[in-house]
C-alpha cells in the first residue's frame, strides 16, 4: 500500500488486515438464554408439583382423619344398640321358677342407682314375685340412639314383652308393647343400663 503526500512518496507501509474476534459476534447463539429460561421454568415447575403434593398429602391426612373419626362413633353406636337392646331383654325377663338367677341377670347389666335399687330387694320381695307363678321374655323389636358420646349413651326401644302363667295352668300367654328409654354408661370397659323408664306410646 502506497502513502503519497505532497510530491513525496513514502515507502509502502504494509498494514495488515484485522483479523476477525472469534470471541466476539454481531449474531450471538440463541441457546445459551433459552436454556436459562427453561431452567427457570423448570424450577417453577417442580416447587408447583412440590406444593402440590404436599396439599394432596394435607387433604388426604385430613381425610383419613376425620373418616377413622366416623368409623369410631359408628363402632360405638354399634356397641351401644347391642349392648342396649341385651340389657332391656334382660331387664324385662323373670322365670319365678328361679327368681334369684334372675335378679343376678338384672344385677349384671346393670350400674349405678338403678343398680343399687336391684341390689336392695330383700327376701319378701323375692317371694312375691315367686308367687305370682309368672314368666316374662322380653324382646326388643326395634331401638335406636338418641344420644351418644364416648363414656354415655341414651336410646329408645320398643319392647314386646311376653308373659305367661305356670305352664300345668293350660292358659294362653299374654303379650304387652311398650317402649323405653334408657340411658347406659360405660363402666370398666362395658356399656350397661343405668336408669330405664317406660315412656307412653302416641296412638293419636
Amino acid at each position: 500500500m502506497t502513502t503519497q503526500i505532497g510530491d513525496d512518496v513514502t515507502d509502502e507501509i504494509e498494514v495488515p488486515e484485522a483479523e476477525p474476534d472469534e470471541s466476539e459476534s454481531s449474531v450471538q447463539p440463541a441457546w445459551p438464554g433459552w436454556t436459562a429460561s427453561l431452567r427457570r421454568r423448570l424450577r417453577l415447575v417442580a416447587l408447583g408439583v412440590v406444593a402440590a403434593i404436599v396439599l394432596v398429602s394435607g387433604l388426604l391426612a385430613w381425610w383419613q382423619a376425620a373418616g377413622d373419626g366416623d368409623l369410631d362413633r359408628a363402632e360405638t353406636r354399634d356397641a351401644v344398640l347391642i349392648a342396649g337392646r341385651q340389657h332391656i331383654e334382660t331387664l324385662q325377663s323373670l322365670d319365678y321358677r328361679d327368681i334369684d338367677e334372675g335378679l343376678d341377670a338384672w344385677l349384671d347389666v346393670t350400674t349405678g342407682t338403678l343398680h343399687d335399687q336391684l341390689a336392695a330387694v330383700g327376701d319378701d320381695d323375692r317371694g312375691l314375685l315367686a308367687d305370682q307363678k309368672k314368666i316374662s321374655t322380653g324382646r326388643v323389636i326395634d331401638a335406636a340412639v338418641l344420644d351418644l358420646d364416648d363414656d354415655s349413651a341414651t336410646i329408645i326401644a320398643a319392647v314386646e314383652i311376653t308373659v305367661a302363667d305356670d305352664p300345668s295352668a293350660g292358659t294362653e300367654p299374654t303379650i304387652k308393647r311398650n317402649r323405653f328409654i334408657a340411658d347406659l354408661v360405660k363402666a370398666k370397659g362395658q356399656w350397661k343400663l343405668e336408669n330405664i323408664e317406660q315412656v307412653a306410646v302416641d296412638l293419636s
